[in-house]
C-alpha cells in the first residue's frame, strides 16, 4: 500500500508518499501495532545524526493485496 507521510524536519512538516506493506489497513493501527514498519520508516526517512525523529502517517492512498494468511479468521 502507499501512505503519505508528514515528517518533521528542523521544525518544518514535509510530506511524502512512501511504501507500506503491513496487516493493518488505517495509520492509526500502523503507527500503533506495527513496530517493524514504523522502524523501517524511520531507518528510510531519516539520517543517523538527526535528532528529532517524528513523523506521521496521515492517510492510506492506495491498497494492494499481495497474499492471503493461512487463519481464517482474518480474511476479509
Amino acid at each position: 500500500m502507499t501512505a503519505e507521510v508528514t515528517i518533521i524536519k528542523n521544525k518544518r512538516p514535509q510530506t511524502k508518499i512512501v511504501w507500506i506493506v503491513s496487516d493493518y489497513k488505517t495509520p492509526k493501527d500502523i503507527m500503533n501495532k506495527d513496530k517493524k514498519t514504523m522502524s523501517r520508516l524511520e531507518r528510510e526517512l531519516f539520517t543517523a545524526k538527526s535528532k528529532n525523529k517524528t513523523f506521521i502517517i496521515d492517510s492510506i492512498s492506495t491498497i494492494k493485496q499481495v497474499g492471503t494468511t493461512s487463519n481464517p479468521d482474518e480474511r476479509e
